[in-house]
């Protein structure tokens, strides 16, 4: 029903460019609406082949990723801190689809239901029927609102649900940091619980199983990130692909037309380039910590307390953490847009770009 609707909106969209080729103002206005349906068109399509991958991410998520007080009390608190701003950035969506609903029943109720030139809430023009008769009229008009909450509603789920497996992925990370640096008197603990008195081969290899231990959840993280990654990247290219576009075109509408209208979707815009990108951030910083995490982990007080062959295993087991910790993990959009505050910056300046090229070809 929702890709029905997408088609209709943008048909009629597609007639309204045509019929006003020369009007860049009308087309600009309408190439706004029309990005917006053509990406979630996508991302719905994508929703319905890529289901069965999505609950068996959410499970894996749930499974290994998903941090409660009961593992660790303080680094949660700091997670729902995080998911808060989240959660209430993204809500800050549904105020671009109040501001184009409310302004479009008021455009309505000031001409009039028998008026023959009721507007509709997107730019579209309708030749296979006639679309100001009452009823077609209201059909039309209930179809395309329902549109407009649709269309933010998966925009703001989508990005929430991205900027919670970011999060709690970045604090798995941070966790595993904060064993590493706590790795040395961790492993004195551990053979002092014995009761006996220990060796120092006794504490070399109780500080390679902590270490060990470590380095399998790092692999076990990596596993699902990686599955993640592959599973937003859609996402993230349509994001900042189409992001790109109606920043320009939306801060143009701006401008020229009812900017109690585009404000929101301008603001909205701005917010979801930066909060995804904040997230994105966060991830790559912490994975790219962990090498050095690995490296200052006091590995060396071991060796003067080891013989030749255990010094020889451990240095080999450090090697190969570091070796596995090299590259840190960047989410992007079809290995074309990373996810970092450095490439969100980089499509604010596109934005801009392509709005004061818009500006001056609507000038000439």
């Amino acid at each position: 029903m929702s890709i029905c609707c997408y088609l209709l909106t943008i048909l009629g969209e597609l007639t309204f460019m045509i019929e006003n080729i020369d009007n860049i103002a009308k087309v600009a206005d309408c190439l706004s609406t029309s990005f917006m349906g053509i990406q979630y068109i996508i991302r719905i399509f994508l929703h319905i082949i890529h289901r069965p991958e999505t609950r068996n991410l959410l499970t894996n998520f749930y499974k290994y990723i998903y941090f409660t007080d009961a593992e660790n009390a303080k680094l949660n608190k700091k997670i729902k801190l995080q998911i808060r701003y989240a959660d209430i950035f993204t809500k800050i969506y549904y105020t671009a689809g109040i501001a184009f609903i409310t302004l479009y029943a008021l455009d309505v109720m000031r001409v009039g239901l028998t008026s023959p030139d009721k507007p509709f809430i997107y730019r579209m023009s309708f030749r296979w029927y006639d679309a100001q008769v009452p009823l077609p009229f209201l059909i039309t008009a209930l179809y395309s609102t329902w549109l407009t909450y649709s269309t933010v509603a998966i925009w703001a789920a989508e990005d929430y649900m991205l900027c919670v497996v970011l999060c709690h992925c970045s604090y798995r990370y941070k966790e595993l940091r904060m064993n590493l640096e706590h790795l040395l008197d961790a492993s004195r603990k551990d053979v002092n619980l014995t009761g006996e008195a220990y060796t120092n081969m006794d504490l070399h290899k109780a500080f390679r199983r902590r270490l060990y231990d470590v380095f399998r959840r790092q692999q076990q993280f990596n596993r699902f990130t990686a599955m993640a990654k592959a599973h937003f990247s859609y996402q993230i290219f349509s994001i900042m692909f189409f992001g790109v576009l109606l920043l320009c075109l939306v801060a143009f509408q701006f401008q020229r037309a009812d900017w109690a209208k585009y404000i929101t979707w301008l603001i909205s815009q701005i917010i979801q380039f930066l909060l995804i990108g904040y997230f994105g951030q966060m991830l790559t910083d912490e994975t790219t910590e962990l090498k050095n995490s690995f490296f200052f982990c006091q590995w060396e007080d071991l060796l003067p307390l080891g013989d030749q062959h255990s010094n020889k295993l451990l240095l080999r087991d450090i090697k190969f953490a570091l070796m596995n910790s090299q590259n840190p993990i960047v989410f992007n959009g079809m290995k074309l847009f990373p996810l970092t505050l450095a490439a969100v910056g980089s499509a604010l300046r596109a934005g801009a770009s392509y709005y004061m090229f818009l500006n001056t070809m609507s000038n000439v």
